[in-house]
């Protein structure tokens, strides 16, 4: 699984012609979709999924996470960063390296 974010008006950044030969034989599914930022919506953000055919839950599973990631933007949450990690496939060791930072950034912040 991989994506791609940038600001809305950045989407020509985005490089969705390296995988486009990929996702028109269908080897690869891609969804895009935009998370709004309603009290500054020049900062909404453009995400670009992409992922296996086999592969194809990981999609409507990161989305819903990213979603939940937005809308609890105050608080960081380990649970949700450490189900997104898992779901772009990265290990234990490297979750639990980020999340450590994480968690030592928010300290920092209060």
């Amino acid at each position: 699984m991989f994506y791609y974010i940038e600001s809305e008006g950045d989407k020509d950044l985005i490089p969705v012609d390296d995988f486009k030969p990929f996702v028109e034989d269908g080897s690869i599914l891609m969804e895009e979709f935009i998370l709004p930022n309603h009290q500054h919506p020049r900062f909404s953000v453009t995400y670009i999924l992409y992922s296996l055919r086999e592969e194809a839950w990981r999609i409507p599973a990161l989305k819903t996470a990213l979603i939940a990631q937005q809308d609890n933007i105050q608080r960081p949450d380990e649970g949700i960063d450490r189900i997104i990690g898992l779901l772009l496939g990265y290990s234990k060791e490297e979750i639990d390296q980020w999340v450590k930072k994480g968690i030592e950034f928010t300290r920092m912040r209060t």
